[in-house]
């Protein structure tokens, strides 16, 4: 698959003028401060000027950051496997949909159809691959380079922004979503819960503590916390996202049968509301370097936090879904024998050493327990078997 050229991702000097003057004005009209999950949202996903909505190409190397399936396409070719274990237990059937949210250019769609051509050739010829992405530009490219290469009748294109989408019999995906999604920051003081307001200050943002706004208060995080058993000290803070497990939930409500596979980083809420994580998760990534301050170049800068799979969990099982399992990527991947795939490539006569080597660098980074290997890789399913376990959760992780 030969994708388009990423466009130059050099650091901007400012941030965009037209996104600050309308999270300005937005501020304005709603008296003078807005929760940090509005700003958020705002700065990733405002029509005209979001983050994640430029024309730009934000992931991979010449970008901000690098998912798993811009580190090696034996992400998805592992991936694959699990998917294809997924098509058997449904009893194979034809068709079989994979539901992608967040796409992108179908960098893992690519190499999950290359793994399914592979290994599973039945499976891959019940395939119908479903790319959810609010990029346009992205979807455009996408569409456009797998219809190039004689599959624009396999790949198709949906748009999750009316709602719930149709339901599918087969796999929903999601990998590195669910961090993108706007959270409330929350702040423990005299022993009860504030939140972090975004006001304008001077020249700039910045955060203003007051009452716990109408949508965090219905979290009910302070619930929440006496649920996990989780107690917090004078200055703690930590995050929710209404928004993230709402989203989980309308895809839950598009799956008819079959299993949903989230991927992204994050813990289960008794691990996530630790000690160590709470001054709070959001992080800023520009040029592949990582910042705390969400307030720097807006709408040219990523803003991710830590996924709270408990909480969507909790969500797809308000929607009818049951839990199968939740392990760590690292493990995941072991399970599915990524392992072999390298041990394969150096054995291929036409591999060169740099290839090999490259191979090798990019599964160790998948797979390190300090770093892409400590994700999360959440399983949940609808009408169908999750007994033995999935072949992904063969291999035990670390405790949580």
């Amino acid at each position: 698959m030969t994708l388009p050229a990423p466009q130059d991702a050099s650091p901007a000097p400012a941030p965009n003028p037209a996104l600050v003057a309308a999270i300005r004005a937005e501020i304005a009209s709603a008296g003078g401060r807005i929760p940090f999950a509005r700003f958020m949202e705002l700065a990733l996903y405002h029509p005209a000027w979001g983050y994640y909505r430029s024309p730009a190409r934000r992931p991979g190397r010449p970008g901000d950051f690098l998912t798993a399936p811009e580190a090696h396409p034996f992400f998805g070719i592992t991936l694959a496997r699990q998917i294809a274990e997924c098509w058997e237990r449904l009893g194979r059937p034809d068709p079989f949909d994979v539901r992608e949210y967040g796409s992108g250019i179908g960098a893992l769609a690519w190499d999950v159809i290359a793994g399914l051509s592979r290994e599973a050739p039945a499976c891959r010829a019940a395939l119908r691959y479903r790319l959810v992405e609010q990029n346009p530009h992205r979807l455009a490219e996408a569409l456009a380079v797998f219809a190039a290469e004689g599959l624009g009748d396999v790949v198709v294109g949906e748009d999750a922004g009316e709602g719930s989408l149709e339901p599918i019999v087969g796999v929903l995906l999601a990998n590195e979503v669910a961090d993108a999604f706007g959270v409330h920051r929350l702040i423990w003081h005299d022993g009860q819960l504030r939140e972090g307001w975004v006001v304008w200050q001077g020249d700039g943002f910045a955060e203003e503590e007051g009452d716990l706004s109408p949508e965090a208060a219905a979290a009910r995080p302070e619930a929440m916390l006496r649920q996990h058993g989780i107690a917090l000290r004078e200055g703690d803070r930590i995050e929710i996202s209404p928004a993230a497990a709402a989203w989980f939930a309308a895809a839950a409500r598009g799956l008819a049968r079959g299993y949903a596979i989230v991927i992204d980083y994050g813990y289960p809420a008794p691990e996530l509301y630790r000690q160590h994580r709470l001054e709070g998760t959001v992080r800023a990534y520009r040029a592949h370097t990582v910042s705390d301050d969400p307030f720097s170049h807006v709408g040219e800068t990523d803003l991710t936090a830590h996924v709270d799979f408990s909480a969507l969990r909790e969500a797809g099982e308000r929607e009818g879904l049951r839990f199968a399992g939740q392990t760590n990527q690292g493990a995941f991947l072991a399970s599915l024998g990524m392992g072999e795939l390298l041990v394969a490539l150096g054995q291929d006569p036409e591999t060169t050493m740099p290839e090999y080597l490259a191979a090798q660098a990019a599964i160790l980074r998948l797979i390190d327990p300090g770093g892409m290997g400590r994700f999360g890789v959440l399983v949940m399913v609808r009408d169908a078997p999750i007994s033995p376990p999935l072949r992904g959760f063969s291999v035990a992780p670390p405790a949580f």
